[in-house]
């Protein structure tokens, strides 16, 4: 097993926090193999100011600090976060993607009415419900203005990538990582019969993310 011979970085969803149930077991499963894997609080010290850029910038110094080849390891958003920044950084060599949110703009546009938008650009800011503190939180304008700046759904570099998406997902339709893994000959999609959570096949997804990793 050649696990050591990598930075591994774990990105959290949308929403969710370091100690959602699929960063720790990650956590836990690399620790076995005596393996330490960086799993930042993207949320930041303000999760009402997030923006992608904020994201992207705080992961990029956590990068510059790695000494060795990294393999980034992204749920939701925080696996639209690992593709592009496999776009920028070469030293980015592989992906594991837990239903990335893929055209995440597209995701929030279709979410919200043309009313409601209206009306989070009016007050600046929208409650959304935080999983990871358990109650809602009012989010900046400044986060969907500044995901429109971001490439979501275009992603040149062939990267070898294991993703893995539940059929039953109904917040990021299995259907952007079926495409995007038509156009990437190193993609590899693992379809789940489960929902956005990907929660009841993690001994499966682990198995296959250390295969993935193993092999050269």
């Amino acid at each position: 097993m050649k696990l050591k011979d990598y930075d591994y970085i774990y990105l959290h969803g949308f929403a969710s926090s370091p100690t959602s149930s699929k960063a720790q077991f990650y956590r836990n499963k690399f620790i076995d193999y005596d393996v330490d894997i960086k799993i930042p609080d993207l949320n930041g010290e303000d999760f009402g100011s997030l923006t992608l850029s904020r994201q992207l910038l705080q992961v990029k110094n956590i990068i510059d600090k790695c000494t060795n080849e990294i393999i980034l390891i992204g749920s939701s958003m925080g696996g639209l976060t690992s593709y592009i920044l496999a776009e920028e950084i070469s030293r980015v060599v592989k992906v594991i993607a837990l239903a990335p949110a893929f055209n995440m703009l597209k995701l929030w546009e279709d979410a919200i009415t043309k009313e409601e938008l209206i009306l989070w650009k009016k007050d600046g800011y929208k409650l959304v419900y935080h999983y990871g503190y358990g109650k809602d939180i009012p989010l900046s304008y400044d986060f969907y203005t500044d995901l429109r700046t971001h490439n979501c759904t275009y992603f040149r570099r062939r990267l070898p990538c294991v993703i893995f998406h539940g059929i039953y997902d109904n917040v990021v339709p299995i259907s952007l990582s079926t495409e995007y893994s038509k156009s990437n000959p190193y993609a590899r999609l693992v379809c789940l019969e489960d929902d956005h959570s990907v929660n009841k096949f993690l001994d499966k997804m682990w198995n296959l993310s250390l295969e993935f990793i193993c092999n050269e």
